[in-house]
Order: C-alpha cells, then sequence, then structure tokens
C-alpha cells in the first residue's frame, strides 16, 4: 500500500483555514503546481469545493497553475500582484515553490493585508508566518510516513500481513492508499511545527495494527 498526503483534503483544510482568516469574505487567487500532475486537478476541485461552501461571499479571482519550479512561479506570481494585488483578499498555494515565492513576495512588498496560507514546512515559508506575512501553511507528514512505514516493515519482517478487509481509500495513484494526515499551523505554534507532526501521527498509530494488520 501507499502512505501519502491527502492532496484533495490538504488542499480543503487549508482554504477553509484562509477564508476563515479573511473573515468569511473576499477574493482568493490559487496558486499551484503542474496541470499534468493529477494532484493539481484534485488540489483545484478542492480549493473550488470550500469556495463554493462560503456560500457566495468569497470568490476564486485567478488560478494560476504550471508555477511549482522557481522562474515561471517568480515571474508570474508578482506579474499578479503587481496588477491585481490590491483586488485580493487571499491567496492560497498547494505547491511548495509557489508557496515560497508567493511568501517573499509579500515580504517584499511589505504586505500583511492579504491572507495567504501556503503548504510545506520551507524556512522561507515558516519565517513569513512568524512575521505576519503569511497567515499559515499546511503541513504534509513526512515525520509520520517514515515513523509509520518503518513500524509496518519491522511487522512485516516478525509475520504480521496486511488484514484483506482494510479500509484503504482509493486515489488516481492507488486503490491502496492510506492518508498520512496534514495539519494546520500559524504564527502561535510555528516555532514546533514539528510537534503537529508528531500529534498527527500519533493519532494515526493509535489504532494502525488493529485496522491494517494482521499479527500472530
Amino acid at each position: 500500500f501507499c502512505m501519502g498526503t491527502d492532496v484533495y483534503n490538504s488542499a480543503y483544510l487549508g482554504t477553509k483555514e484562509l477564508i476563515d482568516a479573511m473573515g468569511g469574505q473576499g477574493s482568493i487567487a490559487h496558486f499551484t503546481g503542474f496541470l499534468v500532475d493529477p494532484n493539481t486537478q484534485l488540489r483545484i476541485e478542492a480549493v473550488e469545493r470550500a469556495v463554493v461552501e462560503a456560500g457566495g461571499s468569497v470568490d476564486i479571482i485567478q488560478v494560476i497553475a504550471d508555477i511549482d519550479a522557481p522562474e515561471p512561479a517568480d515571474e508570474k506570481i508578482n506579474a499578479f500582484l503587481a496588477a491585481q494585488g490590491t483586488e485580493v483578499d487571499g491567496i492560497v498555494t498547494t505547491a511548495w515553490v509557489p508557496a515560497v515565492v508567493a511568501s517573499t513576495a509579500l515580504r517584499n512588498l511589505g504586505d500583511r493585508r492579504i491572507k495567504m496560507v501556503g503548504i510545506d514546512h520551507d524556512q522561507v515559508v515558516l519565517d513569513a508566518i512568524g512575521d505576519g506575512f503569511v497567515h499559515g501553511t499546511m503541513l504534509q507528514n513526512p515525520y509520520g510516513q517514515g515513523f509509520i512505514g518503518s513500524f509496518v516493515i519491522d511487522k512485516l519482517r516478525q509475520g504480521c500481513t496486511v488484514r484483506a478487509d482494510a479500509p484503504f481509500e482509493q486515489t488516481a495513484q492507488t486503490a491502496k492508499f492510506i492518508d498520512s494526515g496534514t495539519a494546520f499551523v500559524d504564527a502561535s505554534d510555528v516555532a514546533n511545527y514539528q510537534d503537529a507532526m508528531v500529534r498527527v501521527t500519533n493519532e494515526i498509530m493509535a489504532t494502525f495494527e488493529d485496522t491494517y494488520l494482521s499479527c500472530p
């Protein structure tokens, strides 16, 4: 099986956090990854769902994709902010490079009005959260992926098997998928963001063996 981030859920929850930070109203820009990546479409759909659930008080002013690389991200994000920065109230980024570039752009502009929720834990993003230029970020859980993956391999080595009735999720990539969890951090807990990963991992581990493994 595959253990990884449920990218749809992460983008959905991140957008919900952004909308809350915006006071439940305003215009959002979505900066995301390559369109050839099936995860990008899932992220676009998730952001759209969160906006629809806002009941008409939030709109997506623009989606900029194919920018998960430094040069196109820098060019398109800075051009957008120069042309439409006064018209946008929130930014959600669902790919790593756009998160870093957008954080840097808001810092360079000195803009704390636009709320932003990023993804991952690049130091540029974390520092921007601490300094008030970014509202927060959605963490993936590499700690849990490594910890739980190692735990499972050891259990299989000892004779355990994967349960035939294990409740796997299905994604575009695999029919046997386990969400490794995600967590939102803002200025209140960004200094200890690793604790959020440990907390999510412990929650998964509490029932993992009984749910997914059959051990002698």
